[in-house]
C-alpha cells in the first residue's frame, strides 16, 4: 500500500498485507509462547504453554505453507534475493 495511497485514507489491506501481518503475529505468539514455557516453574501452566506452543507452531506452518503456495512469503530465498526483494518492496512502498 503506497503512501499516497493512506494519505488519501484508501486504506484497503490486501491478501499480501494481510497474510504477512498475519505470519508476523504468528511468529510473534511462537517466541512469546517459548519464552513462557523456559521461564515458568509451575509444572500445570508449563504443560498447558507447551501444548498452546506446539498449537501455534502448527498454525504458522499451516499459514506460512499457505502463504508459500501462493507467493507471498517467500521463506527460502538467499540472503541478496532478499535484499533485492526487500529493495524492490520499499521501493513500491513510495510510489
Amino acid at each position: 500500500m503506497s503512501i499516497l495511497n493512506m494519505l488519501m485514507g484508501n486504506n484497503a489491506l490486501g491478501d499480501f498485507d494481510i497474510a504477512s501481518d498475519m505470519i508476523k503475529d504468528s511468529k510473534f505468539a511462537v517466541i512469546s509462547l517459548g519464552r513462557a514455557v523456559t521461564e515458568v516453574t509451575n509444572p500445570q501452566l508449563k504443560q498447558m504453554l507447551e501444548r498452546h506452543l506446539l498449537t501455534a507452531v502448527a498454525q504458522h506452518h499451516q499459514l506460512s505453507d499457505l502463504a508459500a503456495a501462493k507467493a507471498w512469503y517467500k521463506p527460502c530465498l538467499t540472503p541478496q534475493s532478499q535484499v533485492s526483494q526487500d529493495l524492490q518492496m520499499a521501493g513500491n512502498a513510495k510510489s
